[in-house]
């Protein structure tokens, strides 16, 4: 049998160990009376304990006692109790050997368990090996396996004989995949593949290097590039059958071996695994150029609108400058004329001759423009753009097979007309050209006294098929991000049968009516308590007037003068330290380094100083060489292929997951908080060389592109979330990723951001799915609040609660709503892009309209509380701070390259974001162990109050050499 290692020397740690927890304990080993009763039939005391032992120990983990096994004491208590007996009874059990073979036989014999054998090897192995066709992750399978061995009653091997038979499994699938692939592929197929791997003078590399390449540079060259890379891919016509037959996780992991090996060690391939990668690996590729051809299309409009705006706004600045000019030009014509006028001289004379009349038509002409409306807005420059578009725009509408629901039909239909003009090679448009997707701000151009501007028109339409895309409303096949919305969510039968059986992962009343009670009766008791309050005058820091209110700005007082002293004294007394010897001592208390397994075999790394460097490299901004440099020992050749097989975004969440974990479990942590709360944030760095085609625009950060490192932190100072998002995107499209996809044991229920971090889709999706959400809103005064129909409101709030909710267009959504919901919760789609895709829906939307109005109840009520509740004020204000107080680390961090993201992939820039994220995690981990040890050192010498220590902080660098040369000492 092959022998392949799964697990890491945790993870054997983890499924070894028995349960303890009282939770785990019950969940597993209660006894039931027929139990009781077969177990009363052992004579002495030890021989009931031990046999019932060995009853739970053959039910959970699936195995028998062990010679000279001696249980967790809180294991054997809890079965002990149910026996009424004691731990000490455990102790003389079994002292004979045949007692415990005796007692494993009438065990095996009364409850039908069975030993594992050769007959049990295969036919396990035969009923794993579908499952990991459809999965590779080692861990998964080996616990799936064990599970169903439990549930046949087969008794557990021991682990390394359960990895032996993943291992067989995984071969065997691998097998099976590979015939199943290229049994797809004829010998025309197998031998344009194989042309790929050769040297192509056209591009400078092979063919496959080639269309690996991205292009990232929104541009209508770069465009073409995409599309001619399409090209390719569809002229080797590799069967798109492929992909319904071989399982999403397993492409994903095809695909990026096909993207990380080099092509000399791909030649090398056993012919059937060779085609098997490059074939899955043009698949993805073809996906991902056209989730990029659109991306590129909506970044080229964008860009193309912003350089109209900004023309725009010059020719509003030169002309502000101009009509000053026209106005002493005109008061000085006025006055000639009052002159010409009073001294009965001719006023034409007096212009001609003081003035020109030349002149004076010259700017009247002028005044004229000035004063045309169409110049009122950015899109009259946008025309100018026409030409350069037109380079890739007409291909690109050939290129997709564009699919509209009835919210895209009309876009869809002026797309059909553009293709068809475009391949007659007409200009004009016809009369009955479709005008109902038009905004109204587009009109003024597309209509004119000749007809219908082409140009205008197509620009128009080109920007309304990128809104289209964005919502759903239009999508093409063979893409990951522009599907139909509603193939993001589970299928509605699906649904119908989770809701029947009462299953909803909501956390919210599923039917309406009980639901709008609730919410009714919770809005109409917060009026009246804050209304009491308003007349008891018990509201702090909130002043109410005949036009609305104020809110005091709330201030932290921050630590007392003495409580500061002491954390200066406790401060010094932490040991100085380098960054290299700071990660190897974080990685011997969580193994976080194990997380980092091979993309293809799955085994953890034999080269951890490469594995480190190369995390610090992400980490700290530094690129692989002049990392390899500081590393006297380890060769950028090594980086780079330690970087390449072991460094994924899933890797780092992994690891993130077991720091934030173990600092979780440390004692002074439960001083900032109880890990329940946390709050999210965007840290803005700019983008320089390659990376600045990645890189967004926005205003509020000037004209330097950049990207957006978007961090969670719990209330004990735990990174446990960080991606990467365009600097143009708002951060409330990101709040619930963090939520549900971190990998943590962190139980968050309230989360704060700043204003950025709100939207009503977010109000209402944390509500459904069981988070309090409360965003620091500036200029909260004058939000809008909403009553809801059947809620009296006192006159005395006619001037705060000025909107009203209809019940309707919730009530006949309420099962979309619930549906979407449940999509997120369960994974078919992020919730960031569900999210974007709403907000990017047309105003009229029924889906987005009912979603934004559970969310306006959800606002009116947090709005409510915030005015209520001082103490809400604060937590979020206190939240929010360590956050900001995190960037600041984080940007220490960073420092190389001038804090610049210099990537040109997405995919090495989110490595960045996680790197650094994992290091700065790692730091605090080790402050806060070192802060532990400093104040227990410290209370030798003076006295530290308990209520001083929630001032302290995890988040200090000065005793940290970040710099100079990384210097690995692992211990052998």
């Amino acid at each position: 049998m092959p022998r392949k290692k799964i697990l890491s020397s945790l993870q054997r740690e983890m499924l070894e160990k028995l349960p303890e927890q009282f939770e785990e304990l019950a969940k597993h080993y209660l006894l039931t009376s027929d139990d009781l009763e077969f177990i009363s039939q052992r004579r002495r005391s030890s021989n009931k304990l031990g046999f019932a032992l060995s009853l739970c120990m053959m039910r959970y983990p699936g195995r028998t006692l062990k010679i000279d096994e001696i249980p967790p004491k809180a294991l054997v208590e809890f079965i002990a109790e149910q026996l009424g007996l004691n731990y000490e009874d455990f102790l003389g059990y079994a002292l004979r050997a045949e007692t415990r073979r005796e007692h494993q036989y009438l065990l095996m014999q009364k409850y039908g368990y069975k030993n594992f054998n050769d007959r049990y090897l295969k036919e396990m192995v035969r009923w794993l090996t579908p499952i990991a066709i459809e999965n590779h992750k080692g861990i998964f399978l080996l616990q799936t396996l064990m599970h169903e061995m439990r549930y046949r009653k087969i008794l557990l091997p021991s682990l390394l004989q359960i990895e032996s038979m993943v291992s067989l499994s995984l071969s065997r699938a691998e097998k099976i995949i590979q015939q199943t692939v290229t049994s797809f592929l004829n010998k025309k197929n197998m031998q344009l593949l194989d042309d790929l791997l050769a040297f192509d003078v056209s591009v400078g590399q092979s063919i496959f290097s080639w269309l690996r390449q991205s292009e990232s540079r929104p541009t209508s060259a770069n465009m073409l590039v995409i599309m001619e890379r399409l090209q390719t891919i569809k002229r080797l016509e590799i069967s798109e059958t492929i992909s319904s037959r071989v399982s999403q996780i397993r492409m994903q992991q095809y695909s990026r071996e096909g993207y990380r090996i080099s092509i000399s060690h791909l030649r090398q391939y056993e012919p059937k695994r060779r085609y098997t990668l490059i074939a899955i690996t043009l698949l993805e590729i073809q996906k991902a150029l056209i989730d990029d051809a659109i991306t590129m299309h909506d970044r080229i409009i964008g860009s193309l609108m912003r350089r109209s705006q900004n023309r725009f706004h010059q020719t509003i600045q030169d002309g502000d400058k101009k009509a000053k000019e026209l106005i002493r030009f005109f008061s000085r014509t006025s006055q000639l004329l009052i002159e010409s006028r009073n001294n009965g001289a001719n006023p034409w004379e007096s212009i001609d001759l003081h003035i020109g009349w030349d002149s004076f038509l010259q700017s009247v002409q002028e005044a004229t423009s000035l004063s045309e409306p169409i110049k009122q807005d950015h899109l009259a420059f946008i025309e100018t753009h026409y030409v350069q578009m037109r380079k890739y725009t007409s291909r690109f509408l050939e290129e997709f097979d564009f699919k509209a629901s009835a919210g895209g039909g009309d876009v869809m239909d002026a797309i059909r007309l553009l293709q068809e003009l475009n391949s007659k090679n007409k200009r004009k448009l016809p009369e009955d050209a479709p005008v109902t997707f038009i905004p109204s701000r587009w009109k003024p151009f597309i209509y004119t006294e000749e007809g219908m501007d082409r140009r205008y028109y197509e620009l128009c339409a080109l920007s309304e098929l990128k809104n289209r895309l964005r919502s759903g409303d239009i999508w093409i096949e063979g893409s990951k991000q522009y599907l139909d919305f509603d193939s993001y969510l589970m299928t509605r039968h699906s649904y119908s049968e989770m809701k029947s059986q009462n299953n909803l992962p909501i956390a919210v009343e599923i039917d309406f009516s009980r639901y709008l009670i609730n919410r009714q009766k919770q809005l109409g008791e917060s009026i009246d308590e804050l209304s009491d309050m308003i007349k008891d005058g018990t509201i702090a820091d909130v002043e109410f007037t005949q036009n609305g209110y104020s809110i005091k700005p709330y201030r932290t007082d921050g630590a007392p003068k003495e409580a500061t002293n002491i954390i200066r004294y406790v401060a010094n007394l932490l040991p100085r330290i380098k960054i290299t010897d700071l990660l190897i001592e974080v990685d011997t208390w969580t193994k976080f380094s194990d997380q980092f397994t091979h993309l293809r075999s799955g085994m953890t790394s034999t080269d951890k100083k490469a594995l480190f460097a190369a995390i610090l490299s992400d980490g700290i901004n530094l690129g692989h060489q002049k990392m390899a440099d500081a590393c006297a020992d380890i060769s950028v050749g090594r980086l780079r292929s330690a970087s390449d097989w072991y460094i994924r975004d899933e890797n780092y969440s992994s690891a993130l997951a077991q720091i934030t974990n173990h600092h979780h479990q440390t004692s002074l942590v439960k001083n900032w908080g109880d890990g329940t709360t946390s709050s999210s944030d965007g840290q803005r760095f700019p983008t320089g060389g390659t990376g600045d085609a990645l890189g967004g625009y926005n205003a509020k950060y000037g004209t330097q592109p950049g990207v957006v490192f978007y961090t969670h932190i719990s209330d004990q100072y735990s990174p446990f979330h960080t991606q990467i998002i365009h600097a143009n995107a708002r951060d409330a499209t990101y709040v619930l990723d963090g939520l549900l996809y971190h990998e943590s044991d962190l139980k968050i229920e309230e989360h704060y951001t700043d204003t950025a971090g709100f939207t009503d889709h977010v109000f209402a999706l944390c509500h459904l799915l069981g988070f309090k959400f409360a965003p620091r809103i500036r200029d909260i005064a004058d939000t809008k609040l909403f009553a809801l129909e059947g809620v009296e409101v006192p006159e005395k709030f006619n001037n705060i609660i000025t909107g009203s909710l209809k019940i309707k267009d919730m009530q006949q959504n309420w099962d979309d709503v619930l549906r979407l919901a449940a999509s997120i919760k369960i994974g078919t789609a992020s919730a960031s892009l569900l999210i974007r895709k709403l907000a990017s829906y047309p105003r009229q939307n029924r889906l987005a309209l009912a979603i934004r109005d559970v969310g306006r109840i959800e606002r009116t009520l947090f709005i409510l509380e915030w005015l209520k509740n001082p103490s809400l004020r604060s937590r979020v204000q206190i939240g929010l701070n360590k956050g900001e107080a995190r960037n600041s680390l984080a940007r220490t961090v960073f420092f190389n390259r001038l804090g610049e993201v210099r990537d040109r992939t997405f995919e090495n820039q989110l490595y960045r974001a996680s790197g650094l994220n994992l290091i700065v995690a790692a730091i605090i981990l080790w402050n806060t162990v070192y802060l532990e040890k400093a104040i227990e050192q410290a209370k030798k010498e003076i006295e530290i109050p308990d209520e001083f220590l929630k001032y302290f902080s995890p988040l200090g660098w000065e005793h940290i050499n970040l710099t100079g040369d990384y210097v690995w000492r692992m211990e052998p």
